[in-house]
């Protein structure tokens, strides 16, 4: 026979218990509740936010990192189908546009993109667009054969003798190489755009530097084109500097690249960047640097950033200011 349990539990002690437990059921259950709300407002915008966001992302899309009065040379052009487009929307004029490939030279060009370069090299002659080959991204003055026997004006012809080279765009820059180990793939990249931001500078003193000069010369030393920020009303620096503009995907390995990091190890520093959108480059189709073949993800379906370097500018203080005002 069991043993009888000591204590006695009552209807109403039970009923009472049960609505106890009830009770704090209610409770947990408002407290989750609560806090799930919490984190879906946290994690909803408002409509201004939203709004906000939907008008940055269109004036991204609507930005073209140069104007159509200024000039360009485009580095690593590939199969010419950036340089193609930018001149059939009229983002800038044909005149004012120098296109190299870093191949040697037409035939070689032909063989890498056999469906796509010759039209794209056709269309570009009959437009009057300067094309030069075997050009090296990370020693323009070399490979361009600059020097004082045959200055800038020679190489790229006398209508750009005293015409300032604003900017200098690298699209996508890639070595080609294949290299597997991420981290010397990070490097060899890293050591290339270091080289591209090195040899643009250069380019630019040796090239803009000697326009001002002789500018100059021809104002009894006079720089009249100055403004008070030390660029002048074209863009160009004293030192002949103009924009360095460079385009990378997002995401890895191209973060690890660091190109800010890189520019101001150049002394350069970043004035903008915005999104490359694929939908203003109709006739631009984006290639391996090693053959016609797509890369695995559609290009237009990766996000993207251009990024436009200037020359590093200390912030000057309210006193340096009062003191430059004065003298």
């Amino acid at each position: 026979m069991a043993r009888k349990l000591k204590g006695k539990r009552t209807s109403k002690g039970l009923k009472a218990a049960l609505k106890n437990h009830k009770q704090q059921d209610q409770l947990i259950q408002q407290q989750r509740k609560k806090q799930l709300n919490a984190e879906r407002a946290k994690g909803q915008k408002s409509k201004k936010t939203l709004a906000q966001a939907a008008l940055q992302r269109k004036r991204e899309s609507s930005v073209i990192p140069f104007g159509r009065q200024q000039t360009l040379l485009l580095i690593g052009e590939g199969d010419f189908s950036f340089a193609r487009s930018i001149i059939e929307q009229e983002y800038i004029k044909p005149e004012n546009l120098i296109a190299t490939s870093y191949d040697a030279s037409v035939t070689e060009l032909n063989l890498k993109y056999p469906h796509t370069f010759q039209e794209n090299y056709d269309f570009l002659v009959q437009e009057g667009v300067k094309i030069l080959f075997h050009t090296d991204a990370t020693k323009l003055v070399r490979s361009m054969k600059i020097s004082k026997h045959t200055p800038w004006g020679k190489v790229i012809g006398p209508e750009w003798r005293n015409k300032y080279l604003d900017n200098i765009m690298f699209n996508f820059p890639h070595t080609g190489k294949g290299i597997k180990d991420q981290d010397r793939n990070i490097m060899d990249h890293q050591e290339l755009v270091f080289g591209y931001f090195d040899s643009a500078k250069q380019l630019f003193a040796l090239v803009n530097g000697h326009i001002k000069n002789n500018k100059n010369n021809h104002t009894q030393g006079y720089a009249l084109d100055k403004n008070t920020k030390g660029d002048s009303e074209d863009g160009i620096t004293p030192e002949g500097y103009g924009k360095i503009l460079l385009t990378v995907f997002a995401g890895e390995p191209y973060d690890s690249w660091q190109i800010k990091t890189l520019a101001k190890d150049n002394g350069l520093m970043l004035d903008r960047s915005a999104k490359f959108a694929w939908e203003n480059y109709p006739q631009y189709h984006h290639k391996r640097t090693n053959s016609e073949q797509s890369t695995t993800k559609p290009a237009h379906e990766r996000e993207a950033r251009t990024y436009i370097f200037k020359k590093f500018e200390r912030k000057r203080n309210n006193r340096q200011q009062e003191d430059s005002d004065d003298e």
